[in-house]
């Protein structure tokens, strides 16, 4: 399986940076994931992310719509994400009669827009302003949703919403936040987030090696290989370096690397940017054999990132384990028009090839 988290707000970015549904081609993925949708101030209804979300051209028909060219996608919808936090999910799960009348409406949502399931990517329980109270409400809320896809199911026979669950990779938000033990029962798969991306299970790993480490530990919890999905990312981490003379790992850095020129986010570059900024500005690529993955530096500039080679350490990682597949985050941040000139989509189109 290979599960691609579109980020639905990428419609606004400039130049080669604009995509839209069109875009996804939906033969590289076994299941797309909508991003996001948001949470009604009273906690207990969902509201659309984007303007153009729904309608007739909207942005929800339109993902949708690549089903008829490969009718057996599936297209879920994703709720949370790490820069909303914590403070939406608030009045619902702190609140029983709102907590279960939001179950309610989140089933009927997800069937009047004609979604295949639902991606919980709360980040991240009981921290962030959350209770430590909401590390066990999570569990009863993921237990009501599961419950709740089964039972809409059978009383309409419809095929039953899948149900995936996005969770920290590092031990301090999985001890904050979950009961691990009971959370791998509730759900169809798990993705494991790395950093400040996603387990459906699926876990983002940067580092082979670490990512190995969480891989075994939510194993050893007890979920199954074949609910374990992994995460790539198909972005890189970048920082400014506090001499552009010290470039190597573990060299001093001020904070976070400039936005890039499309996707606008500090800290974040996007495949196709650091491709950029290779091609056209001379950035030089180091390989760090220990690690497993490259990286770049171009001046003050330093991005840690995933190159074809190393998604391929990776994908073949995942093989070697015999779990259920991967997911990137995101489709976008992929070099989807081939810019990079390696053809489009290089890095998910590498995964696919492995996998």
């Amino acid at each position: 399986k290979v599960f691609c988290y579109y980020s639905s707000f990428a419609q606004t970015r400039a130049g080669i940076g604009k995509f839209l549904p069109e875009d996804i081609d939906p033969f590289l993925c076994t299941h797309v994931i909508y991003a996001f949708v948001d949470i009604s101030p009273n906690g207990r209804d969902l509201l659309k992310f984007n303007w153009n979300d729904d309608g007739p051209n909207g942005l929800y028909d339109r993902t949708i719509s690549l089903k008829s060219k490969n009718p057996q996608l599936k297209v879920l919808l994703a709720v949370g994400g790490w820069q909303i936090g914590s403070k939406p999910f608030i009045p619902m799960i702190s609140n029983e009669s709102n907590r279960k009348q939001w179950v309610k409406n989140v089933v009927r949502y997800l069937r009047k827009y004609s979604f295949d399931g639902f991606d919980m990517d709360w980040e991240f329980p009981a921290t962030r302003g959350s209770s430590p109270q909401d590390k066990y409400r999570f569990t009863l809320l993921m237990k009501e949703l599961y419950e709740a896809f089964a039972r809409e199911a059978e009383e309409s026979n419809n095929e039953k919403l899948l149900l995936t669950l996005a969770t920290a990779s590092g031990t301090y938000y999985i001890n904050q936040s979950y009961e691990p033990e009971k959370i791998i029962n509730l759900r169809n798969h798990m993705s494991i987030l790395r950093d400040s991306i996603t387990l459906t299970y699926r876990l983002l790993y940067a580092q082979l090696y670490q990512g190995i480490f969480i891989i075994d530990y939510w194993l050893n919890v007890g979920i199954p290989k074949h609910k374990l999905i992994v995460g790539i990312p198909t972005y890189g981490m970048s920082f400014t370096l506090a001499n552009p003379n010290e470039h190597g790992v573990f060299a001093p850095a001020t904070g976070g690397g400039r936005m890039g020129k499309y996707t606008s986010e500090g800290g974040i570059l996007s495949y196709y940017e650091i491709c950029e900024n290779i091609n056209r500005h001379g950035w030089k690529t180091e390989w760090i054999d220990d690690q497993g993955v490259p990286y770049v530096y171009g001046g003050d500039q330093w991005a840690g990132f995933e190159n074809m080679e190393s998604v391929k350490l990776k994908a073949e990682n995942i093989n070697k384990r015999d779990l259920a597949g991967a997911f990137v985050w995101s489709v976008e941040m992929d070099d989807f028009g081939g810019t990079c000139g390696r053809g489009e989509y290089p890095l998910l189109s590498t995964i696919v090839k492995v996998l």
